[in-house]
């Protein structure tokens, strides 16, 4: 685990969860409902939040409608406490890690989400697995499609049946599950299966920063690639552990955002309070406000790594 100060964050579920990112120049982060391109609309339907089960409870009998319990805003103190001005303050955060489909029951996020950190585990079944449920179309939306976390489509959370690799080591970090049932009204994730990402392409993310409904962010480019990962500067937080990282020509999955710099710097106010406001780089990953110097930009781990197991 890398540098923990200012973005360690407690979730209305009561779980805590790690892992930072950071903003580069202009913070790039949209809701998927202002992305106009149909074809990143279209693929940002593989994506899911990852949830806790007993942060809701069905509505009906048959768990087709949910209601999300204790649902805290990004500015709530026991959520992130970020400053009441800062980019999406006032909107919910239930999620906590992100993932993406690559076949019609298969969800790839990152090893951190599934495993503990030196933790390998193969075909299992574990308290990560039986705890957690991941669901898609968690999104800010339009009109009568709006977001309502009173009134969620509870066939849109799938469990998971069970881990089929997972593991989290200093920078080998990357997983495999198996949904409790098929996904059948959205089409798996496209991956780059015939070479590793090039210094200088093209990047963007789609996931769930910070808990927060989904989000697109764009203008990332590879500073380095090593074995195991390459690192970009895309603007991502806590919450993105497991998002696709696309190349942008090409639109196929180039890796998994499992980690990064300080995302968040403490703020005092007049009255003697505190509140966090977003730590920034510029786009070279220099002159940042916090600036930890043991990791350079967001790690993203290679999806060669997940194609070695299907």
């Amino acid at each position: 685990m890398r540098e923990l100060v200012g973005f360690v964050v407690l979730l209305s579920s009561g779980l805590l969860f790690a892992e930072g990112r950071i903003v580069y120049g202009v913070d790039s982060r949209v809701d998927i409902k202002n992305v106009f391109d149909a074809k990143v609309q279209e693929i940002s339907r593989a994506v899911a939040g990852r949830v806790h089960n007993y942060s809701f409870n069905p509505l009906v009998d048959d768990g087709s409608v949910v209601a999300f319990d204790r649902v805290l805003s990004l500015s709530h103190p026991r959520s992130m406490n970020v400053c009441s001005d800062e980019k999406f303050a006032s909107q919910p955060t239930v999620s906590d890690c992100t993932g993406f489909l690559i076949a019609e029951d298969l969800l790839v996020t990152a090893g951190h989400c599934v495993v503990r950190q030196g933790e390998t585990v193969k075909n299992e079944v574990n308290f990560s697995c039986e705890s957690n449920s991941w669901a898609f179309d968690y999104r800010e939306g339009r009109g009568k499609e709006s977001l309502d976390l009173n009134k969620f489509d509870g066939t849109k959370i799938y469990g998971c049946k069970k881990v089929i690799y997972g593991v989290w080591e200093e920078d080998n970090d990357y997983a495999l599950i198996q949904l409790d049932r098929k996904v059948t009204d959205r089409k798996p994730l496209k991956m780059n299966a015939s070479s590793r990402v090039r210094p200088g392409s093209n990047l963007f993310i789609l996931g769930h920063p910070s808990g927060l409904p989904l989000k697109y962010a764009d203008g990332g480019k590879v500073f380095e690639v090593k074995k195991n990962y390459f690192a970009t500067n895309l603007d991502s937080f806590a919450g993105n552990s497991g998002s696709p990282v696309f190349n942008k020509t090409t639109l196929a999955v180039e890796g998994i955002l499992v980690r990064g710099d300080v995302d968040y710097k403490e703020s005092m106010n007049d009255d003697g309070s505190s509140c966090l406001r977003v730590n920034t780089c510029n786009n070279n990953r220099e002159k940042c406000i916090e600036d930890n110097r043991d990791i350079k930009g967001e790690h993203v781990s290679h999806i060669s790594k997940v194609l070695e197991l299907i």
